[in-house]
């Protein structure tokens, strides 16, 4: 499908930071479109680990801030294109200690 140069949003999803564990849990099943920018936003009070293969950490979300990886601006070259894949699962976890209130939040735009 050639490209119309417009972006779109996927359907965002969320977790119930009460429901944290020190044990990886999924986030987003699987985002629907390959995605040039994903955004997580993390509302509750704990550091929140993100993975993205449910095994190891790959990433940080401090309390209530949020995190965007904007995919094609880290691109090697203008005309790259480079998008985080199709049907990529987000997972969390509890830094230390279990959330008490709040929502981790995983958005994502993708180009069509």
């Amino acid at each position: 499908m050639p490209s119309t140069d417009r972006a779109f949003a996927n359907t965002y999803t969320s977790f119930d930071a009460t429901l944290l564990t020190n044990d990886f849990q999924l986030c987003d099943p699987g985002i629907p479109e390959p995605v040039n920018i994903l955004r997580i936003v993390n509302t509750s009070d704990v550091n929140v680990l993100i993975s993205f293969d449910g095994i190891d950490p790959q990433d940080i979300i401090r309390e209530y801030s949020d995190y965007e990886l904007n995919f094609e601006s880290n691109a090697e070259y203008p005309s790259d294109i480079l998008l985080l894949p199709r049907y990529t699962k987000v997972w969390v976890a509890a830094e230390v200690n279990p959330g008490k209130a709040g929502d981790i939040y995983v958005i994502s735009y993708f180009e069509i």
